[in-house]
């Protein structure tokens, strides 16, 4: 009998320790809610309220300290660029002919990330830590996307082939998460939980060129009309659609020396676990 009662707490020793560690202050879940957009071909540099889109996301975080944190997040977010917009702004002050070019796009974006949080502060884990910090993050981040015309989301850019690539880009690409943040903690009654609520800005810096479906020339037009049918073709040279001529083949469509970045700009909502019994 002594036996089985040791082995039986060996085994659940573990098992307790694990559900206090669970319930010790360091577990966090929460919600971020907010605006996304996107930075690259389409934008020319400037940002308008339309461009901004509702976001959100689902995170868990683990406080290794009062300083570093581990945070692991699901996001959906929304973005786009619209050359007849941000041209004929920038056409009103006598300086584009995007609006001439008629691009555009849409896109959601599904993102997994993995992100390090460094608090400025000693920040809500022991008696005595301050109850509000700025706080910065980075990480890594893969994330899902596929663009479509704006203006019309049935057309599927990348299945067009709009540039005539030998490789179409793939779906799933890498990003690196960089932001930054303040936050403030509810301290409640003893072994309960507390809520912690900040504003933050993440941008994240991809490795493609395609968010938006636009990386370097103008593919021959006559020549996609022929083999692809007229469809492919004026939507590779956009502004057909308006009844323009296409370019000629191999002008610039786009900046291949700049990558795509996508944003959110957010409020978040997390609740701290605290200890079912008293530290």
């Amino acid at each position: 009998m002594a036996c089985q009662a040791l082995l039986g707490l060996m085994i659940l020793h573990p098992l307790s320790l694990n559900a206090q560690k669970w319930f010790a202050g360091r577990q966090e879940m929460g919600v971020c809610l907010g605006l996304s957009g996107y930075m690259g071909d389409l934008t020319h540099g400037t940002t308008t309220l339309d461009q901004l889109h509702p976001s959100a996301a689902l995170y868990h975080r683990y406080n290794f300290s009062g300083y570093f944190s581990m945070r692991n997040q699901l996001s959906y977010l929304s973005i786009s660029g619209d050359d007849t917009r941000q041209g004929k702004m920038l056409m009103d002050n006598g300086t584009s002919h995007y609006a001439y070019r008629n691009l555009n796009f849409q896109s959601n974006v599904v993102e997994y990330s993995s992100m390090v949080e460094f608090n400025f502060h000693s920040f809500g884990t022991n008696a005595g830590n301050e109850v509000f910090t700025p706080y910065a993050f980075t990480g890594l981040a893969l994330f899902y996307f596929d663009p479509h015309r704006l203006d019309d989301p049935g057309i599927n850019l990348r299945n067009l082939n709009t540039e005539n690539r030998t490789r179409t880009y793939s779906h799933l690409q890498p990003a690196v998460p960089l932001g930054f943040g303040i936050k403030s903690i509810t301290y409640s009654k003893k072994n309960r939980g507390a809520f912690i609520v900040g504003i933050e800005a993440c941008w994240r810096h991809t490795y493609t060129d395609y968010l938006d479906d636009i990386n370097s020339a103008y593919p021959d037009y006559w020549e996609k009309q022929l083999n692809e049918g007229i469809g492919p073709a004026q939507y590779s040279h956009a502004q057909t659609l308006n009844g323009s001529e296409p370019f000629s083949a191999g002008t610039m469509r786009g900046d291949v020396h700049r990558k795509d970045w996508y944003y959110f700009y957010g409020l978040n909502l997390s609740y701290r676990f605290t200890p079912l019994t008293c530290r």
